[in-house]
């Protein structure tokens, strides 16, 4: 490309268009494909983007770790019912996560990743002679503390 006083050639100016058009159109694209552009190419509004990955996550229920625990003891406390018609000894009970499942108490137990986890809960009377629930999770990424494998297996 030779510049001479007068500026750019046709050539050049035409070349330097087609790559700017070409630029522009891998742009609108990506824009396209990460969702900033809809269907008809107009920008969506970012109040209606985060509407519709709010709307996408309504769908999916919330698993937190805690939430996984709370439904541990739901299921321990219909277990409890049923086969011990809520009278505990002087002992710990320890209700297996598998125990949970194969009596039909608990369908699955797992993480936000769908990983499946185990785990049990320790049943016992305090001194004022209530039933007193404490789970223990043990998950890929998360343990609670005090989980013991042995009481688990």
């Amino acid at each position: 490309m030779k510049l001479n006083k007068n500026g750019w050639g046709f050539i050049e100016f035409f070349a330097f268009l087609a790559i700017f058009i070409i630029c522009l159109l891998i742009a609108a694209y990506g824009l396209r494909q990460f969702g900033l552009l809809d269907d008809d190419w107009h920008f969506v509004e970012m109040d209606e983007w985060s509407n519709k990955e709010k709307e996408e996550d309504k769908d999916k229920p919330e698993v937190t770790y805690a939430s996984l625990r709370e439904d541990m003891v739901e299921a321990t406390k219909k277990y409890i019912l049923y086969y011990y018609n809520n009278e505990l000894g002087i002992d710990t009970l320890n209700i297996k996560v598998s125990q949970l499942k194969k009596n039909g108490y608990l369908d699955k137990l797992e993480d936000y990743k769908g990983r499946e986890c185990s785990g049990y809960v320790s049943v016992y009377l305090d001194s004022q002679n209530k039933i007193m629930y404490d789970p223990y999770l043990k998950c890929k990424e998360y343990e609670t503390g005090g989980y013991e494998s042995r009481k688990d297996g």
